[in-house]
């Protein structure tokens, strides 16, 4: 085996290919490419990738990847929080290279002063769970996925639904119908700054606007029309975010929320049913989301809306990091 830094300019196609045993729905090496110019300026990182040179030839792109280290500190994260992550093809496990990557991660991770160590975990990955906890992380919050077929959504099930919130008061607009303009990205940050607290498990900060308009705004999956906001009067109470992927022909609703003075008047339904017809304006296959455990209403929610559930992963915390 061979371990070395990764080199973001031609590691990343074999990295989609790695991350692929791991993720549901693997970043291609577009994304991948995407995420590294988008990166906030003062992360602080090490990624690290691993080789079997037997099976491909040494210093080539038909080099064999089979492992994958990462420890990165979020600048609007907790201060001194990094993120671990190790992947290992599966016919190389066994074999002491999860360990060897993760010990070199966490070493640079202890040398930056990192102290509270943060990963993910998939739910259905007992293996991965049983090596974070070898490594004194614990549960800390359970992520649920979950996935809606858009062949098999019959609307009128909910039929006057969104009508009923309107005759609340609310207006539902998106960004589209307001231009894009950098105004209304400014209010769109600035809702979701204010609902991204009420989240179950949320700490830290958000991102600040300039990272906002990169990681969001100038994402390739990043569509106005996904952007749906419920107003009343000149105020933005509530909103959903859906981007729409191209490699899957899928859309991701990655938030949706209201304010809690507005609660309980079928906003989040309303907006939940307007991100699903945005889905099938792309003709998507299907729409997928998360969320935490505790958030018992809008699991709620997509149950009834037919969402069903899939592997989703745990958050696992070690702190404090080095003792």
């Amino acid at each position: 085996m061979r371990i070395r830094p990764l080199d973001t300019a031609r590691d990343f196609p074999a990295l989609a290919a790695l991350l692929a045993v791991r993720d549901p729905e693997p970043p291609t090496p577009e994304l991948l490419r995407e995420w590294e110019g988008n990166a906030p300026s003062r992360l602080v990182r090490q990624r690290l990738v691993a080789f079997d040179d037997e099976l491909g030839e040494a210093g080539s792109d038909s080099e064999a990847m089979v492992g994958f280290a990462d420890a990165a500190s979020w600048p609007w994260e907790p201060p001194h929080q990094f993120w671990i992550s190790t992947v290992v093809a599966p016919d190389h496990r066994r074999r002491g290279l999860g360990t060897q990557l993760a010990d070199a991660v966490l070493a640079f991770a202890r040398e930056q002063g990192a102290t509270r160590l943060a990963a993910e975990v998939r739910d259905n990955a007992s293996e991965g769970l049983r090596f974070a906890e070898r490594y004194g992380f614990r549960k800390d919050r359970h992520i649920f996925e979950s996935r809606l077929h858009l062949a098999d959504f019959d609307e009128q099930r909910f039929a006057g639904a969104v009508e009923r919130a309107e005759a609340e008061g609310i207006l539902f607009l998106t960004l589209a119908d307001l231009g894009d303009s950098d105004e209304a990205r400014r209010r769109l940050y600035d809702l979701n700054a204010a609902l991204v607290r009420d989240i179950p498990g949320h700490d830290g900060d958000f991102m600040p606007f300039e990272q906002f308009q990169k990681t969001v705004c100038s994402a390739s999956w990043y569509r106005p029309d996904g952007q749906i906001v419920a107003a009343v009067g000149g105020s933005w109470v509530g909103m959903a975010a859906v981007g729409y992927f191209a490699n899957t022909n899928s859309m991701y609703n990655m938030f949706t929320g209201v304010d809690p003075a507005w609660r309980g008047k079928g906003i989040a339904r309303a907006l939940k049913l307007l991100a699903i017809a945005c889905a099938r304006r792309y003709s998507a296959i299907y729409i997928s989301t998360n969320n935490d455990s505790e958030n018992a209403p809008m699991l709620a929610i997509n149950r009834t809306l037919g969402y069903q559930p899939e592997p989703g992963y745990y958050r696992m915390i070690r702190e404090p990091a080095f003792g």
